[in-house]
């Protein structure tokens, strides 16, 4: 279930990214202005995700805390549930920053 989501989530961020670049290449073929509203369009699609994986995150911290109450070993020093959760993790945050400069400045530098 968790890695459906987890592929569910790396589609979302890859097709934001693909109507960026599909919008860059519009804008230089028609002039629209589209690329500079397309940043506006990776910043929502990055804080939903980044939410979603913070809230799993949460909720592997949650299950781990649980498994030590029982009695169980637990390993404290692993922060993410998985290492493709942690690097999407900032792909999603890396997705937000460079969303929003093309957001605020990209019909300045286009």
């Amino acid at each position: 279930m968790e890695s459906k989501k987890i592929k569910l989530q790396t589609a979302a961020l890859l097709s934001a990214w693909l109507f960026s670049i599909l919008s860059l290449a519009f804008d230089f073929v028609s002039m629209g202005g589209f690329f500079s509203r397309s940043g506006s369009m990776l910043v929502l699609v990055a804080i939903i995700i980044s939410y979603q994986l913070l809230a799993s995150r949460n909720a592997y911290h949650n299950q781990q805390l649980n498994k030590q109450i029982a009695g169980n070993d637990v390993d404290f020093t692993q922060i993410h549930p998985s290492p493709y959760h942690q690097k999407l993790e900032l792909f999603g945050q890396f997705t937000a920053v460079i969303g929003t400069v093309i957001w605020g400045y990209a019909d300045l530098i286009i």
